[in-house]
């Protein structure tokens, strides 16, 4: 039987172990609910997380120059309650930086607490501010976007945020390839804001995927730096120079103007970041007439030793169409040679506007060449059933059209590369940043659009075209070089053609017969000349030079020695 003693010694115990249960239970129902959402928030507060940025992948040449990459730089910036002595340290931080000391020490004294002195110091630097230890002066390092041969490509390459996302050019359009994966640290501050040893965790960030070109960095140079000079000389409101391989259809050099700086880009208005390779249109003007001519010769519809006369003008329904002057007897290579409006008309007649537009369509006018730059025009070829009574006047000669320069040089690409047309390439192959090949873009012929025999017998004429004809500026001593010009009249405000403003262009392969190299040379309004084969065969000339020297082409005069 149970003592009484006992019963009030186990009632005590059970009593107080239930009043400690209660107020630990208590106690627990305060931390965890009333002060459950401070407590939370104080913990998360000596959690950091950081993101760690990766870098961006890099552009490189057809060679693997770089062309745009990512480097370490330093962030510098200053805390100012915590400077001392402002001159001071505005003398020494001006001696690392080469900025001025007073512009320096005004920042300081502006009032502002955190104040940033530069984004992009260079990252050697960072031991000697180390050594100085300028109280109130703190740094860190960051990825920033580095362009070796800016301000060359810049329309090309385009450029990056500060976020590092691309923003135009290449930069934008393969964003996705270039950008990497985000990386973040994981650590635990003590009462004092200090990192806890042993706490932190890293998720690496992963590299950005590299953009391998088609273009030739030495090429690119021979382009950017003849336009402008032509556009100095010419004083022209905007020109375009793209060299091509016709045989595979890459993109060698692909120059544009106006253009800017992309290290410092947002210095300069916008409309200069515009490639106008593929983001303007015009009429080609002459520049189609050797496309016109090679459909007369697969349709038959002319023979080589026919015989023509060109009185100086014809007539298109009602309207008569002048020509440059009265050319008189001439055969049919002189229709080209001569640049003959008349000629090309009556050939374009005997074809019917249906064959003409068949033709032209195929050689790609009117079409995008989805090279992978943003922006690319379209261009314009209407239908047949669109043709005005006039057209057939018109379109032979290349107005009521609008072709972006590289349409126009992809279709003449053609005829140097045996009637196949091939689809422009400007991107080789993107790997990892292992140098796996994660995608691949091999030489791609479209379609044949003339036979081979026919493009050889126009390819012909365009290199009498340049010997003795409208091109002769474009001609070089001992090389076989098959040229264009084009000379079109610009469209005024009112809908009417402005007799004072002017396109000039001229389309040219070399060395015949297997061309390995194509040029276009675009002018737009220039003042004073403005025939294409006055100025732009000039510009053709000067890198076709300068492409002969640097690819070791021989001249048919060469002597080659045995030894």
């Amino acid at each position: 039987m149970i003592s009484r003693k006992f019963a009030r010694r186990a009632n005590f115990l059970f009593f107080l172990c239930l009043f400690f249960f209660g107020v630990i239970t208590t106690h627990l129902f305060f931390l965890q609910v009333v002060k459950g959402k401070f407590y939370r928030e104080e913990a998360l507060s000596r959690l950091v997380l950081e993101e760690i940025l990766p870098p961006r992948g890099s552009i490189l040449d057809r060679n693997g120059k770089t062309l745009a990459e990512d480097v370490r730089v330093l962030s510098i910036s200053a805390y100012s309650p915590q400077i001392d002595d402002p001159e001071k340290v505005a003398q020494e931080l001006s001696q690392l930086l080469s900025l001025p000391p007073v512009e320096l020490q005004q920042k300081f004294q502006s009032g502002r607490s955190w104040i940033e002195i530069t984004d992009n110091a260079p990252l050697y630097l960072k031991e000697t501010l180390e050594e100085k230890k300028l109280k109130g002066i703190d740094w860190r390092e960051k990825s920033t976007r580095f362009y070796p041969q800016a301000p060359l490509f810049s329309n090309l390459l385009g450029f990056v945020g500060k976020d590092g996302r691309g923003l135009e050019g290449l930069e934008f359009a393969f964003d996705s390839y270039l950008t990497g994966k985000v990386g973040y640290s994981f650590y635990e501050k003590d009462a004092l804001g200090k990192g806890i040893p042993l706490t932190t965790k890293y998720l690496e960030a992963q590299p950005g995927n590299n953009l391998h070109l088609t273009v030739d960095s030495t090429i690119q140079f021979f382009a950017e730096e003849a336009l402008d000079r032509a556009m100095e000389k010419t004083k022209a409101l905007r020109g375009v120079v793209i060299v091509n391989n016709p045989q595979n259809g890459d993109i060698l050099a692909l120059a544009s103007r106006p253009s800017f700086d992309n290290r410092t880009f947002q210095a300069f208005p916008p409309e200069s970041w515009k490639n106008l390779a593929t983001g303007m249109v015009f009429e080609p003007g002459s520049t189609v007439k050797p496309l016109v001519m090679a459909a007369v010769l697969e349709e038959k519809k002319a023979s080589l030793s026919e015989q023509f006369y060109c009185p100086g003008y014809i007539m298109v329904y009602n309207h008569r169409v002048r020509d440059i002057k009265a050319h008189g007897e001439e055969k049919l290579e002189d229709l080209l040679i001569n640049s003959c409006n008349v000629g090309i008309i009556t050939l374009a007649e005997r074809l019917g506007k249906d064959k003409l537009f068949y033709y032209l369509k195929n050689f790609g006018l009117g079409e995008k060449c989805d090279i992978g730059l943003p922006g690319e025009e379209q261009g314009l070829l209407r239908p047949p059933r669109d043709w005005s009574l006039l057209s057939m006047g018109a379109i032979p000669i290349g107005q009521e059209m609008m072709v972006t320069p590289l349409q126009l040089l992809r279709a003449l690409s053609a005829l140097a590369n045996k009637g196949v047309m091939m689809q422009p390439r400007l991107v080789k192959e993107i790997t990892s940043p292992k140098g796996e090949v994660i995608e691949s873009f091999s030489p791609t012929p479209s379609k044949e659009v003339v036979s081979e025999k026919t493009a050889s017998v126009v390819l012909e004429m365009m290199e009498k075209t340049v010997a003795k004809g409208t091109g002769k500026k474009a001609y070089l001593e001992g090389y076989h070089i098959a040229g264009k010009t084009g000379t079109g009249q610009k469209v005024g405000p009112d809908g009417r053609y402005d007799p004072h403003k002017f396109y000039s262009s001229f389309v040219g392969f070399l060395p015949l017969p297997e061309p390995r190299f194509g040029i276009i040379v675009f002018l737009d309004e220039p003042q004073g000349e403005y025939y294409g084969g006055d100025i732009a065969a000039p510009v053709f000339k000067e890198i076709a030079q300068n492409i002969i020297n640097y690819a070791g082409i021989m001249s048919d005069k060469a002597e080659v020695g045995l030894f």
